[in-house]
């Protein structure tokens, strides 16, 4: 999973009731036990494609491949597309579709990841759509208990606007590691006032996701993606994915949130622990709050602006975090410079909610009052941190090497 699962901004949101078991089933390895219905209780079913993009993944698109090849759901088609890759991921791409025929393979200059995934939906015929990113991988169940959730053929009014969520696993390859992530609404099926109630009301602007947005671990119906590509922004990096999953969870008319489903294995190599700061975070995250803005008001959300400041709090929250990790000298003029542009104190004091992460509560500290003696403080605890994290790195490199 690649720049989609920031699931940052807060990454996953407001836990409710039930969630928490859900969540210790999932790192149990426990089983769905949702209902088959009819169609493929009878072995039939509809086409799903999913979609991987593809960059520079040589080192992980065969186990990526293979993983989806493996699928007990057969009825699927696989859409690789090669944004470019130098390292022969292409290569590797059009030998797969050599060996299997539900393998379609694009190659393609390089544009980034939305644009990518974007040729996959544009090229894909199959209704039900479904995106894995090149260094991960998912259970051989997967789909199959995605397409199980689909409503029975007497229900066809849902058919083209539904969306079923699965969860994921976080695999930290750099210590061996894995942690389960859970949706924070409570497994089930949400339809009418309560898919209005739980699901589009607490979608955005808390600390944990109500709805994971991440475009991968779920099925979507194509005309949901199709009807909202003009959401997609490809000069937003960081949290694309909330341009498209947020639009289409607004338009769903059924949501399905899967008990025990981590089956998505999200991949965290070494690499990516290491922290390093992103200068253009500040500006990607304004964009982002537009782009929300937009969404929010064109599907008539109620209380729109709240949500939409309530988010933009946590984005900023993100921001912050990456400023501490800034060694300049001047990090901390630039924090207390945002803070006053974007008045946090009143931010705060208007739509600030209860913070349960430690980091977000030494943030909310100086936003309330973005002086330079609460500022300095926060950043030394930071900072200390990194250092720490970055140790840990390189004491894995130094023993991966000494077992060579």
């Amino acid at each position: 999973m690649e720049g989609g699962e920031m699931e940052g901004v807060a990454e996953k949101q407001g836990r409710e009731n039930g969630s928490a078991a859900a969540g210790e089933s999932c790192a149990k390895g426990g089983k769905s036990h949702t209902e088959a219905s009819p169609r493929t209780a009878a072995g039939r079913g509809p086409q799903v494609a999913v979609i991987v993009p593809v960059y520079n993944k040589a080192h992980t698109i065969r186990r990526c491949i293979e993983s989806i090849l493996g699928q007990t759901y057969r009825n699927l088609e696989l859409w690789l597309i090669d944004d470019g890759s130098g390292d022969g991921s292409g290569e590797l791409c059009d030998a797969a579709a050599g060996e299997d025929g539900r393998v379609h393979v694009v190659h393609k200059d390089n544009e980034g990841l939305m644009k990518t995934w974007m040729r996959g939906v544009s090229e894909s015929t199959a209704p039900y759509l479904s995106f894995v990113d090149a260094d991960d991988w998912i259970e051989p169940d997967m789909i199959e208990k995605f397409v199980r959730a689909l409503p029975c053929p007497e229900h066809p009014e849902y058919e083209s606007k539904e969306v079923i969520c699965g969860s994921y696993v976080i695999e930290r390859e750099w210590n061996g590691t894995s942690e389960a992530k859970t949706n924070a609404a409570s497994p089930g099926v949400y339809e009418g006032e309560k898919l209005a109630w739980v699901i589009m009301t607490r979608i955005l602007g808390n600390e944990e996701r109500t709805v994971i947005l991440s475009r991968c671990m779920k099925l979507f119906s194509r005309e949901l993606i199709e009807r909202n590509l003009s959401y997609c922004d490809p000069a937003i990096r960081m949290g694309e994915d909330v341009n498209i999953v947020l639009p289409a969870l607004l338009d769903a008319r059924r949501v399905v949130i899967l008990p025990d489903a981590c089956d998505y294995h999200y991949v965290y190599e070494q690499g990516s622990m290491v922290h390093s700061y992103d200068p253009g975070l500040y500006d990607n995250v304004c964009r982002l709050r537009d782009v929300i803005g937009r969404i929010l008001e064109d599907k008539q959300v109620p209380g729109a602006q709240r949500m939409k400041e309530q988010e933009f709090l946590f984005l900023l929250m993100l921001v912050m975090k990456n400023e501490l990790r800034r060694q300049e000298r001047d990090s901390a003029s630039r924090i207390q410079m945002i803070c006053v542009r974007e008045k946090t104190p009143l931010l705060l004091q208007e739509y600030g909610l209860p913070l349960q992460e430690p980091a977000n509560r030494l943030i909310a500290f100086f936003m309330r009052r973005p002086t330079m003696a609460r500022i300095m403080p926060v950043r030394m605890i930071f900072r200390m941190r990194q250092k720490r994290e970055n140790a840990a790195v390189a004491a894995s490199n130094k023993g991966e090497g000494g077992c060579l």
